[in-house]
């Protein structure tokens, strides 16, 4: 989405994140949101500033660490700039991805909205910026075409609002067949002739932006005037996703987004489905760790089929028999396959799905209810070890190794054997008594995982060894203080030990001293993370993830600035090694060299003349 938000505002957003804010004004931007948005991203400017602010971290500081001498001075240009532009770097930023319905064509746009603090002195900033500023008015608002986006930044008093149209092609911008764009007819002659001559008429592409640019300004006057049954803010998932005051948060609506009809291959009964469903998710930065919450929130056809379905329990006997000591993650899922066949069901789509598999002489019914929907999936002991080459003997190269066991509990033992015996899986599996095995032994020479099935888990192993011991339960698996308990009773719960993943990365890889110590300080930053999707409470599912850093006495986002502009530093100092060693690869020889080249080139064949003659 490259260049689809003015750089006028992107300036505003880069400055809010480092500026700090003692306002405690109530910022309103969001009375400028549709409810047609399918997508919104809120960035609170005034929790994130305070957070960096109260541990010293300045704009001059940043662009020290990061920038070189010679475009410091300009960087810090455009930063003071930014620091003037009269819009407030105290409050929320939103942009948002709005779908009007189908049909609606350029009506589909991405906008930013900010609160302004000083009208005048975002009018200036335009001035100063702007190569081509045309200053223009609407009913009670100004407004400019952004040249490089050809999008509209407009404004009053106390409001900032960009908008430019969600791109859809070049073949947009002139009639279908139009000469030397997408669609003529490739047998044509005039598809043979140079662009130049068959390029768009430039009175064509003139009306079709002035075409834009009315809609844009029509739509922009729109939301400066929204009325409050209009707004995003009548949808109480948003309306309580504002009010939790998270640093960042994001909205999405997917009715919003089918309506627009860019998903043209879901059947028409998915909106149906869709209708009441939202999801939000907030993130805050606090001490050694992030905090991101998630709500999905069920419609009503959605929740009947939950409440059917759902509110399943993880079985924890399936993680806590893992043979290791050496955790590095596990993900353990508890989900009724059956909801799968009731969405499926409800859209219409269930005689293609049955039409498929009947070639197998299955059901969709049959394979849903083989399968009880409890599954488990551990890793251990990854390290980096020297491997030699299966084709080159004698040759040697590093490979990330680890332990693991997949296992999926069975679910009606007569659909199963169903499933596994039919001819899609015959070929590949047969059954020797309770059990089914590879029925080519040499699978196992090939490469292919160790595995136990049986009428009440499909359990693969990373080794036999391994397996054999996670069959036999009398292993015990070694889980982190407070892991246990956590994800105890919810419907999904997984862990990541990223010191251990970090750590496995050889830092000997590294192409310079400064990359390795870049390698040593991610290694000394992230902890781990851990998931939880909890069981609905009423009509909404809940989920958590926690990040957490080493550090747990400094803000997380504090440690992240920290580390991003020590990898900048690092990048930096890279892409001047680079260009000097093309500049020494592609530079000129000296005239002395030059001439010295020519001389010999020249003696050369009187040198070989004289050899022969001899």
């Amino acid at each position: 989405m490259k260049r689809t938000i003015s750089k006028v505002l992107l300036t505003a957003v880069t400055a809010a994140v480092v500026l700090s804010s003692c306002s405690t004004k109530v910022p309103e931007e969001s009375k400028h949101i549709p409810k047609t948005a399918g997508v919104v991203i809120d960035l609170n400017a005034k929790e994130i500033t305070q957070k960096l602010a109260t541990n010293g971290l300045t704009m001059d500081k940043l662009f020290s660490a990061v920038q070189s001498k010679d475009t410091s001075s300009e960087a810090m240009k455009a930063w003071k700039d930014a620091e003037n532009s009269g819009v407030d770097l105290k409050g929320h930023f939103f942009v948002s991805f709005v779908f009007p319905g189908q049909g609606g064509g350029t009506k589909s746009y991405i906008s930013a909205t900010a609160s302004l603090a000083d009208a005048d002195k975002f009018e200036a900033f335009l001035k100063k910026s702007e190569k081509n500023f045309s200053l223009k008015s609407g009913s009670d608002f100004k407004y400019i075409v952004e040249e490089e986006s050809k999008g509209v930044v407009a404004w009053n008093k106390g409001t900032v609002i960009f908008l430019t149209a969600i791109p859809d092609g070049i073949d947009k911008y002139a009639p279908a067949g139009t000469p030397g764009l997408p669609g003529a007819d490739a047998d044509s002659e005039e598809v043979q002739v140079d662009t130049a001559a068959t390029a768009t008429p430039v009175a064509l592409v003139t009306a079709e932006e002035d075409a834009k640019t009315k809609t844009l300004v029509a739509e922009v006057d729109h939301l400066f005037h929204l009325k409050k049954d209009e707004s995003a803010g009548v949808i109480e998932p948003f309306a309580k996703m504002l009010k939790e005051n998270a640093d960042m948060s994001i909205f999405i609506n997917p009715e919003a987004i089918y309506n627009s009809g860019m998903l043209t291959m879901i059947p028409a009964n998915f909106k149906k489905l869709m209708e009441g469903t939202y999801y939000t998710g907030t993130s805050t930065f606090e001490k050694g760790r992030i905090v991101a919450n998630g709500n999905y929130y069920m419609g009503k056809e959605i929740a009947g089929i939950y409440k059917k379905y759902g509110n399943k329990e993880i079985d924890l006997d399936m993680l806590k028999k893992y043979p290791s000591q050496n955790i590095t993650g596990f993900t353990s899922y508890a989900f009724d396959f059956h909801m799968v066949g009731e969405i499926v069901k409800s859209t219409g789509m269930d005689g293609i799905v049955n039409m498929f598999l009947a070639k197998s002489g299955l059901s969709m019914d049959d394979v849903l209810n083989a399968f009880e929907g409890q599954f488990t999936y551990v890793v251990s002991d990854m390290a980096v070890q020297k491997k030699e080459s299966k084709y080159y003997p004698g040759e040697f190269h590093d490979e990330l190794t680890s332990k693991w066991i997949f296992n999926l509990k069975v679910g009606n033992k007569e659909a199963f054997n169903k499933v596994m015996t039919s001819p899609m899986l015959k070929e590949m599996f047969t059954k020797e008594g309770d059990r089914y095995v590879y029925a080519n032994p040499g699978m196992s020479a090939m490469g292919m995982p160790a595995v136990s099935i049986t009428e009440k888990f499909i359990t693969v192993g990373s080794d036999s060894v391994l397996l054999q011991e996670y069959l036999a339960g009398k292993g015990s698996i070694k889980l982190p203080e407070g892991i246990e308990s956590k994800i105890k009773g919810s419907m999904m719960g997984g862990y990541a030990d990223l010191e251990k993943v970090i750590g496995a990365i050889p830092e000997d890889k590294a192409d310079s001293d400064e990359e390795k110590g870049l390698l040593v300080k991610l290694k000394g930053l992230l902890k781990d993370v851990t998931m939880v999707v909890k069981n609905t409470s009423g009509d909404v599912s809940k989920s958590e993830i926690i990040l957490n850093f080493k550090n747990k006495d400094e803000n997380s986002l504090v440690q992240l600035v920290n580390f991003g502009t020590e990898a900048a530093k690092v990048m930096e100092a890279k892409k001047a090694r680079q260009k000097a060693m093309e500049d020494s690869l592609f530079a000129e020889p000296a005239e002395g060299a030059v001439d010295a080249a020519a001389d010999a080139a020249i003696a050369a064949p009187a040198v070989d003349s004289a050899v022969v003659a001899h």
